[in-house]
């Protein structure tokens, strides 16, 4: 590059510093500070990036990124699915916080894409993947009040319930060809095709416990059913009882890790896997009885949990892939970080972890995720779908660690100045 071509980029850069980062200097243009003002902006200008990937015409966020695409036959694809799911349980607290100040865009582009699926869910009824979108329908009756939000729901948990699953919780895929054409057995919905996998009939991976026992939970807590409750916190045991490994106090994510080991001979334990539970019992204990005779337990869990993860917390504030061999993926990884980084937040605020001990976690967690957030607003350094520890690049992203940033977010502007 000729000097005369230096100089005229760099004035460009001097010229609209204030306001537009410059490509050779890559500066955020998002602050980490703790401050109410600097967190909403934080959470606003990755809210804006994501929605603006949205298709109006499809409702699919679609063609933004080719390693976070998903094709239309992808299992994971379908726009009422967890991964959709994961990321409005986030949203939604944005737009909560932006009505706060006099701002509904959000609650309205979120009411809109509700009612355009006519608060269904993803095909599976017993798979808490496909109604964990429950949770948006909860959120917006928060907003505006109205029965037909909740009625498919309380139609398929009452399927549920009267008809529970009783399959194993041992995880396994099921490969079974057919004896008319030999073609591989699969369910299939709309052109998308579902591998069999008898166990997530029940919650018997980790990601479950986000997905599922809240929905379940908060829908007691909205109509007064105790039957919702009370089938939560029957079938969440038996997946404590599972995957919890009571010595490094860490959740497997299904059963086929109880085994498996990293070079460094630790359990592989998934900083997402992990990071879902530690989420999902942060929102449970939000609307779980104070008076049940079961809190005091899931309070013992989640403060064992979260003084470990906060032990395994990476110096630039990060988590690692694999939380316990940091060096088999020596990635930095944002959408652990940032489930694990809410639930630590949320924790202190309902009053359940101690603040002067955490709140230096909750800090450097923040400021590395508000770091991976690029100047347009992307939110780098994803973990792609998957689920075990894996590679990761700066310019990996996925929707659900859009969901996480905006979780820690709305709690740490609650606990800003």
């Amino acid at each position: 590059m000729s000097l005369a071509k230096t100089l005229s980029k760099l004035s460009v850069c001097f010229l609209v510093f204030s306001t537009v980062s410059c490509a050779t200097t890559q500066k955020a243009t998002v602050s980490s500070n703790l401050d109410k003002q600097s967190v909403y902006q934080a959470m606003t200008k990755v809210t804006d990036w994501q929605m603006a990937k949205f298709n109006n015409k499809t409702y699919l966020f679609e063609g933004y990124d080719k390693g976070a695409h998903m094709a239309p036959t992808d299992e994971s694809s379908h726009p009422q699915g967890w991964v959709y799911a994961s990321y409005y349980v986030g949203m939604a607290r944005m737009a909560e916080l932006a009505s706060s100040k006099g701002n509904d865009k959000y609650y309205e582009q979120l009411l809109d894409i509700a009612k355009h699926g006519k608060y269904l869910f993803a095909p599976r009824i017993y798979n808490a993947d496909d109604y964990a979108i429950g949770q948006l329908y909860l959120d917006l009756y928060k907003k505006y009040p109205n029965e037909e939000m909740l009625t498919p729901l309380k139609v398929i948990f009452e399927i549920i319930l009267q008809t529970p699953s009783t399959t194993t919780l041992t995880y396994e895929d099921v490969t079974q060809t057919s004896v008319h054409d030999g073609k591989l057995l699969q369910d299939e919905f709309g052109n998308r095709k579902f591998q069999l996998r008898p166990c997530k009939n029940r919650w018997c991976w980790a990601d479950a416990l986000f997905m599922g026992p809240p929905v379940w939970i908060n829908l007691s807590k909205v109509t007064g059913d105790s039957r919702y409750l009370e089938f939560a916190d029957k079938e969440l045991w038996e997946t404590v009882n599972l995957l919890w490994d009571d010595k490094d106090h860490l959740f497997f994510r299904d059963s086929r890790f109880f085994d498996k080991r990293e070079a460094n001979g630790e359990k592989v334990i998934w900083a997402r896997g992990v990071g879902w539970v530690a989420a999902g019992l942060a929102r449970i204990l939000e609307h779980f009885p104070e008076e049940h005779p079961s809190r005091a337990k899931y309070e013992d869990i989640f403060r064992k949990m979260m003084t470990r993860l906060a032990q395994a917390q990476q110096p630039d504030g990060l988590w690692r892939p694999s939380v316990l061999d940091p060096k088999t993926q020596p990635f930095k990884e944002t959408s652990g970080t940032g489930l694990m980084a809410f639930a630590f937040a949320s924790g202190i605020n309902q009053g359940i972890l101690d603040k002067k001990t955490f709140m230096p976690v909750v800090t450097k967690a923040w400021s590395a995720l508000v770091d991976a957030v690029q100047p347009s607003g992307k939110l780098g350094w994803v973990q792609q779908i998957g689920d075990s520890p894996d590679n990761v690049s700066a310019e990996d992203t996925q929707i659900y660690a859009t969901g996480a940033f905006l979780l820690t977010g709305s709690e740490l502007y609650k606990l800003s100045k």
